[in-house]
């Protein structure tokens, strides 16, 4: 239980910024579909490939994920790592010390991610990953900068760059916000002229009115999906990895929230029960109040 906590707590500052802060691109909505068992299904095929040999789902049985999602012994079976049995939890195959000595930091558990970051974080990052020689890893992300993970599903999508559009832009940006620095350690000069402080705040207000149209232009960049460039193909087409990452999201929305799977099903029935109470309450009350009014 500690260490579900701490997970959260360490990544509630990123998922606060990623809802509240500054917006992060590519910020595409992913629909998760609960009801699709072949989605989840494919979505937990995913992750036990690509993700389980560093991140784990301590928190998630085998056998519930089989059992919800509507596999058989056979297909459970080939979801297991190792000698693992079909009541363990879904532990990572990396042992936590070398993943420490790797990475520098013991990759986190999963089984939250997808309710402490949101879906639409999640699926976004999965698609964001680009080219970046000064990373440990030759990859970096834009919707998570710095980030310290290889591009595990590097082989499915490929490799990609920023595109001439979106380079092109960025430079606007950060060449403005320099410049910006600049004048405002004029305007903070106590020894600059009134002219030159008057100069200066016009030059910022320009500059910030030309980032804030280049920001929407990276906007329109990305809902156009222009961000990047495939500079090598991998074994799917863009369309395709975008459903895969889709169905691995929805798997790991359902780990985040195992219950929603039944939570319809329930509400409904919940539903149900209520209107049949109603019209018994309501004959009831037509009985008790027969015999008020005829006294």
């Amino acid at each position: 239980m500690k260490k579900l906590i701490s997970a959260i707590l360490f990544l509630l500052p990123v998922a606060a910024f990623a809802a509240g802060g500054e917006v992060t691109y590519p910020n595409d909505k992913v629909n998760v579909n609960y009801g699709d068992k072949a989605s989840l299904q494919n979505g937990a095929k995913l992750f036990v490939n690509y993700c389980q040999g560093c991140h784990s789902m301590e928190y998630v049985r085998y056998s519930r994920v089989a059992q919800d999602l509507d596999l058989t012994e056979e297909q459970a079976q080939q979801l297991i790592l190792g000698e693992g049995k079909l009541g363990d939890t879904m532990d990572k195959s990396m042992d936590p010390d070398l993943a420490k000595k790797w990475f520098g930091v013991n990759p986190l558990d999963l089984s939250m991610v997808a309710r402490v970051r949101g879906n639409d974080w999640v699926y976004n990052y999965l698609r964001a990953f680009y080219i970046d020689k000064s990373r440990p890893f030759d990859v970096n992300n834009t919707v998570f900068p710095g980030v310290g993970m290889p591009h595990i599903l590097a082989d499915l999508q490929g490799l990609q760059m920023k595109s001439d559009d979106l380079l092109a832009v960025e430079e606007i940006i950060s060449s403005g916000k320099a410049r910006i620095d600049e004048l405002k350690a004029t305007v903070k000069d106590k020894e600059a002229s009134a002219g030159a402080v008057e100069k200066a705040q016009e030059a910022i207000a320009k500059l910030e009115n030309e980032i804030h149209e280049a920001e929407q232009e990276i906007a329109e960049i990305s809902r156009q999906g222009k961000m990047f460039t495939i500079v090598e193909e991998g074994s799917m087409t863009p369309e395709e990895y975008d459903h895969a990452v889709r169905d691995l999201v929805a798997f790991m929305a359902y780990t985040a929230n195992p219950v929603k799977l039944k939570s319809k099903e329930i509400g409904l029935w919940s539903l149900l029960f209520l209107l049949i109470l109603l019209v018994l309450a309501y004959f009831l009350k037509k009985e008790f109040w027969k015999d008020i009014k005829k006294k």
